[in-house]
């Protein structure tokens, strides 16, 4: 803001450049993610005024500047506007600080300059869920209807795991999914993507077995060696980090680059840029079919043709191109994020994780930055340098 700060014939409280102040508080909570609401900002424009002995016609009794002042300030400052925030957990905020993420890129950096990695070998794997009763999407309905539905199989629907793996080059391997069911069956694989293979598990979930079991499926496909190494961009999921995990990579050529704890929001391809269309490629999928299947159900064994549809639609080059762009992964840029993206890390006293996690089948390793703990699993750094 610049110029005077007229009010017609009122007198102005605060000066310009008071605003200006107060308007840059309000933008640093924001960031922070501790955003001030409209009564916090009426509260601490009476504070301000107060502390400074400004004349001014605020509530006393109450304590904060009037409605009509924070409307005014607000034209004023068209920088700023009332919007309604997203939650976001305090996990992810402490966890996505700078120390971690420069550990993350130091430890990739190393990889990369020692086996001079290229796109094609750098790979993300990760997982997600496929559900039996889909979210349906908006509809054309009548103005005013009291109730506005759409017809899904049920209210409350079962998953089906999918593991879904791509390169920075573009390529990606055919997806590995995981039935809640103690026996596998061949026709739930009916209409799969090309080359997908599937397994079943009590619960659903993904666990040490059936990763082994998928990582040997990825080993199938991509063949990496001791000749040629390729390295797996993962989270610290457990099943991630078991000695038979660790040495069936060592074996393969295959380095595991563990994320940090709450940073695969920003930092993993997969979450970036990759599941969110895939889950609404797949609802838009499900709609159809209940719209060419009235009456009916949809059940494990529709899921595979309507995740292959969806597959196709969001597997894309140019989508694993630009998850691995944004997260700085490939091209490597450690300076991806600038300094406002960490702000909200700033705000806490909690510490970063610096003990071993009892739920990790390994002892975790300590980084470069004190207090950082991270997974790292190659033959020159971290956890595989011990065993």
């Amino acid at each position: 803001m610049s110029g005077d700060c007229t009010l017609g014939r009122y007198k102005p409280v605060f000066s310009v450049a008071m605003e200006d102040e107060l308007s840059k508080h309000i933008i640093e909570m924001q960031e922070r993610f501790y955003g001030l609401i409209p009564s916090d900002v009426r509260k601490l424009a009476f504070e301000f005024a107060e502390i400074l002995h400004l004349e001014h016609p605020f509530d006393s009794g109450m304590k904060m500047a009037g409605e009509d002042w924070l409307g005014g300030f607000l034209k004023r400052h068209p920088e700023l506007e009332i919007r309604k925030p997203e939650p976001t957990s305090i996990g992810r905020a402490v966890g996505f600080n700078k120390p971690q993420v420069d550990a993350f890129y130091h430890n990739l950096r190393s990889l990369i300059e020692k086996h001079n990695l290229t796109a094609r070998k750098i790979w993300n794997a990760d997982e997600s869920g496929l559900t039996t009763v889909h979210v349906p999407r908006s509809i054309i309905a009548k103005k005013g209807a009291k109730q506005v539905g759409k017809m899904t199989s049920g209210e409350k629907g079962k998953t089906v795991t999918t593991v879904c793996c791509m390169s920075a080059s573009g390529t990606f391997v055919p997806p590995f999914l995981i039935f809640p069911r103690k026996n596998m069956t061949d026709t739930l694989m009916h209409g799969a993507p090309a080359g997908a293979v599937g397994c079943a598990s009590p619960n659903g979930w993904i666990d040490s077995d059936i990763f082994v079991r998928w990582l040997n499926h990825f080993i199938t496909h991509v063949k990496p060696s001791q000749t040629d190494r390729h390295v797996i961009v993962l989270d610290g999921h457990c099943s991630h980090k078991t000695i038979e995990v660790i040495d069936l990579a060592r074996k393969n050529g295959i380095d595991i680059l563990v994320l940090p704890p709450h940073t695969t929001h920003r930092l993993q391809p997969l979450d970036t840029v990759f599941y969110k269309p895939l889950s609404d490629n797949y609802n838009k999928a499900a709609d159809r079919w209940m719209l060419t299947n009235a009456g009916k159900r949809i059940s494990f064994y529709e899921v595979a043709s309507l995740f292959e549809e969806a597959y196709e639609k969001t597997a894309t080059l140019a989508k694993a191109s630009s998850g691995f762009r944004c997260t700085g992964i490939w091209p490597f840029n450690p300076d991806v994020f600038d300094s406002t993206e960490f702000a909200p890390a700033s705000v806490t006293d909690k510490p970063l994780a610096s003990s071993t996690d009892p739920n990790d089948n390994l002892p975790a390793t300590t980084s470069h930055a004190e207090g950082l703990v991270y997974f790292c699993y190659s033959d020159h750094i971290g956890l595989s340098a011990q065993l």
